[in-house]
């Protein structure tokens, strides 16, 4: 109870002291708590709106493409630890199109067209998102897919993830569910200090095209020359 009073006092207090006076404004598709695991102290659903992934220069926008959701729960009474819906790892993501193609330029041609998903590198327990400060933290990696690349290729892995350390650049609009929690809309997170690793099993899973995508995204990209940008819908309200 009192790790539970803690976060929650403190996260309604982060957010009244950046956005007194303003009022929300809903929609149909956020919140969705509906699959949050039973037991959990709070119920958590971060969805993208837009934003953009900078890659030296580089950009891929990110749309509505990601969302997390899922429950966190304190087994020792200390830590918190994120848990997802069941059958699920709470890492939810859509393809985007990446600009350009592997060629570089915008132009249906066949086989140019490029598709990246973003997935969760790691355990869900990897997941880390605070309600104190509304920060959120994630090992990634992108999988990339076309004819030629193949549907392996991809960036980052499990064993070394593109890890973001995304805080909260600008509040959003907020609102007080009745039963207590916290609704914030528009918000932005942003990360600028997250390195990227080289391509790997491109081409036939054989790595035959690995140099062709890190010339075309210009990896590896050394912390300090990338920067992630997702504007985002937050919300959690007490679990069950």
């Amino acid at each position: 109870m009192r790790l539970h009073k803690k976060l929650l006092g403190a996260g309604v207090g982060a957010l009244v002291a950046g956005c007194l006076g303003m009022s929300a404004t809903a929609t149909a598709a956020f919140p969705n708590f509906s699959d949050c695991p039973r037991g959990s102290l709070y119920c958590v659903d971060v969805q993208s709106t837009g934003g953009s992934m900078d890659i030296k220069g580089f950009r891929v926008p990110l749309g509505d493409s990601l969302n997390i959701r899922g429950g966190l729960v304190s087994p020792d009474g200390s830590q918190v630890v994120f848990t997802p819906p069941a059958g699920t790892n709470g890492f939810f993501s859509k393809s985007i199109q990446v600009p350009g193609g592997l060629l570089g330029i915008d132009f249906p041609l066949p086989g140019n067209a490029v598709r990246a998903t973003a997935k969760l590198a790691g355990p869900p327990s990897a997941i880390k998102i605070g309600l104190d400060d509304f920060s959120l933290r994630m090992p990634m990696k992108l999988e990339l897919r076309n004819p030629l690349i193949g549907p392996w290729c991809q960036i980052g892995s499990d064993r070394n993830p593109v890890t973001v350390n995304l805080h909260i650049a600008r509040f959003g609009t907020p609102d007080f569910p009745a039963g207590g929690g916290l609704l914030l809309y528009g918000n932005t997170h942003v990360d600028s200090t997250f390195s990227i690793p080289g391509a790997s099993n491109c081409g036939l899973t054989l790595g035959l095209i690995d140099a062709l995508v890190n010339a075309k995204l210009r990896l590896p990209s050394s912390s300090g020359n990338n920067t992630i940008t997702i504007d985002n819908n937050f919300g959690f309200v007490p679990g069950s």
